[in-house]
């Protein structure tokens, strides 16, 4: 989400003060009279900073009928006035900002679809009367005031729809939409598909329909997220139905980080057939997303932990947790870090007697706790959390509707409790690895969560940091029985400090200049530990044994760039600059700033250039090893290229930003080959590669992604990405390929085919 770069915290006192009396029995109090407009039907609520002013507007998707049309209703967006007027109030600006648009809308999702910094909106439509609305913001010249552009953006099927969410799906950097589509009633009927669109990074869709996406015909969808389940930095399509389907209730399909998607919906625990929603986020502090599912059990929520991390095998599974022990209808669900513990509690919105909170002790053991907020009577239809007041914690918004007209009043509960003081927690991280080519973008990920998600929305901000150095120095400082030695000196952005332990005794140095977290863990006597910094300053280093203190001064410059929102806690960072001499690397850190102020910055990463991607060698065999009768191109072409076929590679191998290619030259008549590729490692030498893996390289199918082109005799293998040949080896292990053609002058067996000479690659990060 877009959260303006600057703004005020302001604290209202005023307002404070107009319900201490109540606040210390219940932290969250309905503040009667927020929400302006008549009370409608409103089964959608997303709150967002449409007009960058540092305080959140709302949106509320109204229109009346669940299981059959009823009247249709205005898209409804009120403006927070709280910055400029200092007093938190709102208005109901919907046609000034929105236009006259009316439908049976059950869901809204936001994001910046088009890149220019300023929140657009979707609207989920039901029932078939209409198309997806989505609103775009006209941005700086016109903030917060929107254009309805779904037919303009490629958006024209009329759909059934109760949920969308936007995400990037296929890491280009833009934001692509999945829309669910019941086909008709939310109650059953004969079910459809959920709908893919991809972004072309201005905002305008092209709607998937291959191979890559093919979900199963559901019935009774109501949500869609995005999130990534299986830990591998892309998003997954979960979505939950209310009611009971083949092949699983709900959808799960795991993205391939390219938006091919794979069905894994059977893995999912089926729960209850009136499962409304389902929020997802680490619950149990191992990195994995785990689930709080509404109607778990009956009409009993609970959770449900994934074991991805705890299976230690890469495998996918869950286990449904104990249900609550209050049943009643319940719609969605929300999570908020409300005690300020460190993990996240569960809320509930219930069409029952009132809201409920289940509070997490950090290991996924939920105890409810609904005393800490205000019994109100209606049927609440959606809910989420925003700091409304920007006083630093997290209020709670509820959309009413289906039952009891008197109470179609959409609430806000105003948190009286502990601001928010626990920074955003980075989950996982993908640095860089290489730096492919000269200029960027060079492509920096990382996955985090923070006190609040709901539907994706997290108010995180992100940001990178870095410096491209021409051969970057270091300087040394020795860790002492008495401090540090020097215990002063300056640097160039970019460039490093090694802390070696000279003190006969085990040292830890950690960073006292917040927001830097810095600790070497544990230096036993002799090891040393390597700072890079970034950004021009003054760092405060400690020795935790000695307390004494070591002052880094930081000069020069680095360039600032925001990381740009993926959705599911996921943000992207592309760099750019100047990286064309040999010795270059790009030096860099992430930073995270929450509603709240709190911040994060990840410890530094560098990136370097590859100047080659490995070593050719010959290998041949035993019957005609190189150079056989004085020929080198029997058996295998020697490593200098000459006789027989030659094979070069060129680019970067790497699990981040892999650009490896080959050519081969010199095969008779240009025939088609095979590509061998092996891991195995042969009486201590480079290995055999034809192991564990070959490639078709001209004709029937491909078994790795690979392009080839065949100029003069002159084929080149591009695209490579490793998919579907086998186990590539890990960071630093060779991978060996050998190229296998069909010779007719090779005598040396008689066999009629030859080898090229080989190539040991180290694949980098």
């Amino acid at each position: 989400m877009s959260i303006a770069q600057s703004r005020s915290l302001l604290v209202c006192g005023l307002l404070f003060s107009a319900f201490a009396s109540t606040a210390s029995a219940q932290q969250f109090q309905y503040q009667t009279g927020l929400i302006p407009g008549t009370p409608r039907w409103t089964e959608g609520v997303e709150a967002a900073d449409v007009d960058n002013d540092g305080d959140l507007d709302i949106f509320f998707a109204e229109g009346d009928g669940f299981s059959s049309p009823g009247t249709q209703r205005q898209n409804v967006l009120v403006i927070n006035q709280l910055v400029g007027s200092g007093t938190l109030s709102y208005t109901n600006e919907s046609v000034a900002r929105l236009g006259v648009h009316i439908s049976n809308a059950k869901g809204v999702a936001t994001g910046d679809i088009d890149g220019n910094g300023y929140i657009d909106a979707v609207f989920a439509n039901a029932f078939n009367t209409d198309p997806p609305f989505i609103y775009v913001n006209q941005g700086a010249g016109s903030p917060g005031f929107f254009n309805e552009e779904a037919a303009a953006r490629g958006i024209t099927e009329i759909l059934s729809s109760a949920g969308a969410g936007l995400g990037d799906l296929d890491d280009d950097g833009d934001l692509d939409l999945i829309l669910n589509d019941v086909g008709g009633s939310f109650l059953g009927g004969s079910g459809d598909r959920p709908n893919l669109y991809m972004n072309d990074g201005a905002g305008n869709f092209t709607e998937r329909n291959d191979a890559g996406w093919t979900p199963l015909v559901k019935k009774a969808q109501m949500d869609v997220q995005l999130v990534d389940i299986d830990n591998d930095m892309d998003l997954d399509f979960v979505g939950y139905c209310r009611g009971s389907n083949t092949n699983g209730n709900h959808y799960l399909m795991l993205n391939d980080g390219s938006a091919n998607f794979t069905d894994a919906s059977t893995l999912l625990p089926n729960g209850s057939t009136s499962c409304y929603e389902s929020e997802l986020g680490d619950l149990d502090g191992d990195t994995d997303a785990d689930v709080f599912m509404v109607s778990l059990s009956g009409f009993a929520e609970g959770p449900v932990r994934n074991n991805f991390v705890e299976s230690g095998t890469g495998t996918l599974s869950f286990t449904a947790g104990t249900p609550g022990s209050v049943s009643q209808d319940d719609n969605e669900a929300a999570l908020c870090d409300y005690d300020n513990d460190g993990d996240l509690d569960a809320f509930i919105g219930s069409l029952a007697t009132k809201e409920r909170i289940y509070r997490n002790d950090g290991g996924m053991n939920f105890t409810p706790d609904d005393g800490s907020i205000q019994t109100v009577g209606d049927s609440t239809l959606d809910c989420t959390f925003a700091d409304v007041d920007n006083d630093g914690d997290y209020d709670f918004i509820t959309a009413q509707g289906e039952s009891n007209p008197s109470q179609y009043v959409n609430k806000i509960y105003i948190n009286s409790g502990p601001a928010d003081t626990t920074a955003p927690n980075v989950l996982d991280a993908v640095a860089v690895g290489v730096l492919a080519n000269d200029t960027g973008p060079w492509v920096a990920k990382a996955k985090i969560q923070d006190s609040v998600i709901d539907d994706g929305v997290n108010w995180v901000r992100g940001a990178a940091h870095y410096v491209v150095v021409n051969g970057p120095a270091s300087s040394a400082v020795s860790i002492t029985g008495g401090g540090f030695s020097p215990n002063s000196l300056s640097i160039a952005a970019g460039n490093s400090v090694i802390f070696s332990n000279t003190s006969g005794a085990n040292q830890t140095v950690t960073s006292t200049s917040a927001p830097y977290t810095y600790d070497s863990g544990t230096l036993s006597n002799g090891q040393a530990y390597e700072l890079a910094l970034v950004r021009p300053g003054v760092y405060q280093i400690q020795s935790t044994t000695t307390g004494q203190t070591c002052t880094v001064t930081v000069t020069g410059s680095a360039q600032s760039v925001a990381a740009r929102y993926s959705g599911g806690g996921i943000y992207r960072a592309g760099m750019t600059g100047n990286a064309t001499a040999s010795n270059a690397v790009l030096v860099y850190e992430l930073e995270f700033t929450d509603w709240a102020g709190n911040v994060r910055v990840t410890d530094a990463e560098s990136a370097g250039k590859a100047t080659t991607p490995g070593a050719a060698y010959c290998f041949g065999t035993s019957a005609c090893p190189c150079g056989a009768n004085g020929n080198a191109g029997e058996g295998c072409a020697n490593t200098s290229g000459s006789g027989g076929a030659t094979l070069t590679a060129f680019g970067v191998p790497s699990f981040s930003n892999d650009t490896l290619g080959f050519t081969v030259a010199g095969v008779p008549g240009a025939k088609p080959g095979l590509l061998l590729k092996g891991n195995n490692q042969v009486n201590g030498g480079l290995g055999n590669p034809a192991g564990d893996g070959l490639i078709c390289t001209a004709g029937g199918s491909k078994r790795s992604h690979v392009q080839v082109t065949n100029v003069g005799g002159t084929t080149t293998f591009t695209d490579w990405t490793g998919a579907g040949i086998g186990t590539i080896s890990n960071v630093g292990v060779p991978t060996n390929f050998q190229f296998w053609y069909r010779d007719p002058s090779n005598t040396c067996s008689g066999s009629g085919f030859n080898f090229t000479n080989a190539w040991s690659l180290t694949y980098l990060p």
